[in-house]
């Protein structure tokens, strides 16, 4: 006899000898299924001369995938075939090991029997005996077992399907984890692994799933060191380097809590240590107000790329049907002053008179959106590599030419969304107040990027112009202005030119304000385009998709678009720090992501006919 397996399951016979002639007629009946390699069966009468017949009956009736339990007086009086029979062969089926299928023979009372509950064969439980004819019962009886057989084959061969479709993924989870060991997985294995996946017959998503699986940990692992640094540079900001044992036991205790490795520690330490010589070098040049060389070269590469363009561009600036007005403003600077060797140091802040122009749009309800023009021109986009607290992210540098464009004076405000959202739909709907700091001139937030599409939507349907979030150079180019330094208004920042956490400084500024909520638009001086709140007070959405950094960025101002479902945010916001309010700092979220921190404003861009 040899163990069961897909194709031929083993039926063990449980009964009484007085039943053995009926017992060798329905084996009889069975031959069919035996000659079809269905079913294989074995009762005592097999056990050899000299075998040890309890063993082997022990062993056959634990090995047994079908039990049939012939039931009559005598098999109910055999203490063995109740005893050990029927109790092991119902801890097996009720175990899910073997199927129990008991057999009447003959009429006895066998309702409170163990296998009382189980559907009986021959069909009603009729038993053999009292039938007419006994042909007919045991061709019913084979016909019962003949199902309950076919269903046992389909199930095991579905267990043996998910089993190797198992291991299929335990092999491809292997594979993945080892690629994933250093926190991503490459180009190359990734490649790897798609071939790996087509042999093995896995879908994609099952691919995915298990990648993904694979590099958890270390997006959980790189998120904890984002935040160990967070807390690292602000403890640096705030004493200077070497820190205190207050800090390093503070700074121990989170590297404990989210488990970091002492190597990555230690790097962050260095990097924050050469970042804090190389800011305390600055201060040196500052003190004695000389500025490095090459960073005036730069700046006046910087003006000159862009002078000449924005002189000649800002003649041909015209759309069609639309009437600008000039309008007057004061731009702002500041200035960073030093007392001697260094103390008493102090900044002053210069306004300037400038003039721009800018068009109204009629929203409704005494409601209008101021435009204004910004010309065309070239320039740098991203930030110098010693620009203090800037991010890989914003590297390389590179040219970018940008075509002239109307963009909103100030972030879209809430009284403006409520006209707006009022509008026709075009695709999804828009929450009329979504704002947590409510104000009618306050910036609207809690907004999404698909939320903003759809007010450019909409807004360009009532108006018959083409309004569009920026893209993130025409951002940055608005922003920066002509120009170069890390803010429009200079090497620093302060809060009384912009809304974030004054709880943290940058360059030599003092600490300042934190008011914690967002602020009425124009509170603070324009840019010298004429642009208010370009530093600070929400963080606001462009057209782009998120990428790491500027390798194959654009050069003439388009949206760079790719499929990935994070958006490009600009210009810092109120519980920020100051250095992600810089022209150049960037920041991305998914397109769905809301949160009161986040607005945006919008653009209308020339036809190219004029240009």
């Amino acid at each position: 006899m040899t163990e069961a397996s897909l194709v031929s399951l083993k039926v063990f016979f449980s009964y009484s000898h007085a039943d053995e002639p009926l017992k060798n007629e329905l084996v009889k009946h069975l031959g069919i299924l035996k000659r079809q390699g269905i079913i294989l069966t074995w009762d005592d009468r097999q056990i050899p001369p000299g075998g040890e017949w309890n063993q082997l009956i022990n062993e056959n009736l634990n090995a047994a995938d079908i039990i049939l339990l012939l039931v009559s007086a005598d098999f109910i009086h055999s203490e063995y075939c109740w005893d050990v029979e029927v109790t092991t062969a119902i801890q097996r089926h009720e175990a899910g090991e073997a199927c129990v299928i008991p057999i009447i023979l003959r009429s006895v009372d066998w309702d409170n029997a163990p296998f009382g509950k189980l559907q009986a064969l021959p069909k009603n439980a009729l038993p053999v005996r009292s039938w007419n004819n006994q042909d007919d019962a045991f061709t019913n009886v084979a016909q019962g077992i003949k199902s309950a057989a076919k269903q046992l084959i389909e199930e095991r061969q579905q267990k043996q399907k998910r089993v190797s479709r198992e291991a299929a993924i335990d092999k491809y989870r292997q594979q993945a984890e080892e690629f994933a060991s250093d926190g991503e997985i490459s180009l190359v294995e990734s490649e790897i692994l798609k071939d790996l996946q087509e042999n093995l017959g896995l879908t994609d998503l099952e691919a995915k799933t298990v990648r993904d699986k694979a590099l958890e940990p270390y997006g959980i692992y790189k998120k904890n060191i984002d935040k160990y640094r967070l807390f690292l540079t602000k403890f640096v900001h705030e004493q200077g380097y070497p820190l205190n044992e207050t800090a390093k036991n503070e700074l121990k205790k989170l590297q404990q809590y989210y488990v970091l490795k002492d190597e990555d520690v230690v790097r962050l330490e260095k990097e924050q240590e050469i970042e804090y010589q190389k800011r305390q070098a600055e201060k040196l040049l500052q003190q004695a107000e000389r500025l490095p060389q090459e960073k005036t070269e730069y700046q006046r590469q910087q003006a000159e790329l862009h002078k000449p363009q924005q002189r000649e561009s800002s003649t041909r600036v015209s759309l069609p049907g639309i009437q600008t007005q000039p309008f007057e403003f004061d731009t702002a600077t500041i200035t960073v002053k030093s007392g001697l060797f260094g103390l008493g140091k102090k900044y002053q802040i210069n306004r300037s008179p400038k003039l721009a122009e800018f068009f109204l749009e009629n929203l409704g309800n005494g409601v209008v959106l101021k435009m204004v023009k910004i010309p065309g021109g070239k320039f740098l986009m991203g930030s110098p590599e010693n620009e203090v607290e800037r991010y890989n992210s914003e590297s390389p540098q590179h040219t970018v030419t940008i075509q002239p464009f109307f963009m909103g004076k100030f972030p879209v405000t809430q009284t403006q969304w409520v006209i707006v959202a009022g509008l026709k739909k075009v695709n999804i709907d828009l929450k009329p107040y979504p704002s947590r700091f409510k104000s009618p001139n306050r910036p609207v937030e809690q907004v999404s990027w698909d939320d903003a599409i759809e007010f450019c939507a909409r807004l360009s349907n009532k108006t018959g112009k083409t309004y569009r979030l920026p893209s993130e150079a025409e951002w940055e180019y608005a922003c920066r202005a002509g120009t170069t330094t890390p803010f429009y208004f200079g090497e620093t920042i302060t809060t009384d030119l912009a809304n974030y956490d004054g709880n943290y400084t940058y360059g030599s500024a003092p600490k300042g304000e934190y008011c914690k909520q967002t602020k009425d638009v124009g509170k603070f001086p324009p840019n010298p385009f004429g642009l208010f709140d370009m530093h600070g007070n929400v963080w606001e959405w462009c057209q782009d998709t998120w990428h790491e950094n500027y390798n194959g960025a654009p050069a003439d101002g388009t949206p760079w678009m790719s499929e990935n479902n994070n958006r490009l945010l600009r210009g810092g916001s109120w519980p920020v720090n100051p250095w992600s309010c810089r022209s150049a700092a960037r920041n991305t979220r998914p397109h769905t992501y809301k949160d009161d921190y986040v607005g945006f404003r919008v653009v209308v861009a020339a036809p190219l006919s004029t240009y």
